[in-house]
């Protein structure tokens, strides 16, 4: 999974509503996230391991399509964390979040890497783990390092906070997946407090 790392300054919206509404419709807002280019960093994980967390080498004003995806993440360092997981989990299941650049030329290679992959919506959280720890680095930089202004430096930034994690630290991610499911299935595809 990626996450776009900015050097734009975060802002929060914030919606006035009662105690139960905290996951109204009416609360929440639906819009697909800003595109772009910038800094797209990827990392993986799974119970009890950190995988690897690198940033796509993409030209000034390119994006991540499924060719940059395949040959800088895919045929590397996932398949590499992949392969490394077999022998600790049964059956190493690769959760993406079916976004346009893991699609096309990717899947063929999957197929024939004899991949195991969950796929779900571009735009469901709830049902993506590593969206949590996306949102507490994204949390980090803008209290700790909201003054970097250095691209290098904020690479920097990114892949120490990524490295510091322990092999541990977000196995409670991992075991909250039935509690999501649930969560989902009862709030009918809505928000959920994941």
């Amino acid at each position: 999974m990626s996450v776009k790392v900015g050097m734009q300054r975060s802002t929060r919206d914030w919606v006035w509503r009662k105690d139960d509404e905290e996951f109204h419709p009416d609360c929440i807002d639906y819009r697909k996230r800003a595109t772009g280019t910038g800094m797209m960093f990827w990392g993986a994980f799974r119970w009890g391991k950190m995988g690897p967390g690198v940033f796509f080498e993409l030209e000034d004003g390119k994006k991540v399509n499924s060719t940059i995806y395949r040959d800088q993440i895919l045929t590397g360092p996932l398949q590499e964390f992949w392969e490394e997981s077999f022998g600790e989990v049964a059956v190493p299941i690769v959760m993406e979040d079916n976004a346009p650049p893991h699609k096309k030329v990717c899947i063929p290679v999957r197929q024939e890497l004899g991949m195991v992959c969950h796929q779900h919506p571009p735009n469901s959280p709830d049902l993506n783990p590593i969206e949590n720890i996306w949102a507490h680095m994204k949390h980090i930089i803008s209290k700790e390092y909201a003054y970097i202004t250095s691209q290098k430096v904020m690479k920097e930034v990114v892949i120490s906070l990524w490295n510091d994690f322990g092999d541990h630290k977000w196995d409670h991610l991992v075991e909250s997946m039935p509690e999501r499911i649930q969560a989902v299935i009862k709030a009918k595809g809505g928000s959920t407090r994941f």
